[in-house]
């Protein structure tokens, strides 16, 4: 992480899921947080307007029951609907983000017990200025974890940091090992 950008207080995921992050992904959500803001905030992550970087990187683990409906594309939608379908869906419905537009999208098959998406992808939240989310998700062999990193800001702070950004991103990494 960039030395400029700040963990965003653990306390305010816990305001925002009701309870605290788990300890780890084999108790639910694990999941932190950073912004380049002066005052970091998750809500950062939501706003209409963000002119700095944020990042959200998070393990969930996934129900016995549920293992054999993930695909590639819940992976790509897990925070944001990203998917052709999922898109269609929203648009079902009242939502805050419009104009999508995808700008990127690889598969990334790294091995290692893991495989998964890089996706670049831009929306307007609440009519605001386009916003520009990169995200790579992984999902692990057996379907038991999804492995999320995001970061988004403004299409112009995008532009100017893109780099930085790509960084943080890219240098998301996951390795498990077979049994």
């Amino acid at each position: 992480m960039p030395n400029t950008w700040r963990q965003i207080d653990p306390a305010q995921f816990t305001e925002a899921l009701g309870s605290a992050p788990a300890a780890s992904s084999a108790d639910g959500t694990w999941i932190v947080g950073y912004d380049a803001a002066t005052g970091p905030a998750l809500q950062h992550m939501f706003d209409p307007r963000t002119d700095a970087p944020v990042v959200l990187v998070s393990v969930d683990g996934v129900p016995e029951k549920s293992r054999g409906q993930i695909s590639l594309d819940v992976v790509r939608d897990f925070r944001f609907p990203v998917s052709a379908t999922a898109r269609q869906q929203l648009e079902l419905g009242a939502s805050r983000l419009t104009d999508f537009q995808l700008l990127a999208d690889e598969m990334l098959t790294p091995g290692h017990g893991v495989r998964g998406v890089h996706t670049v992808f831009a929306y307007r939240i609440d009519g605001g200025p386009p916003q520009v989310f990169d995200q790579i998700g992984y999902l692990n062999d057996d379907a038991s974890k999804v492995y999320v990193a995001i970061a988004r800001c403004s299409l112009d702070c995008f532009q100017e940091r893109q780099s930085e950004i790509e960084g943080v991103v890219n240098s998301f990494t996951v390795r498990e090992d077979s049994p």
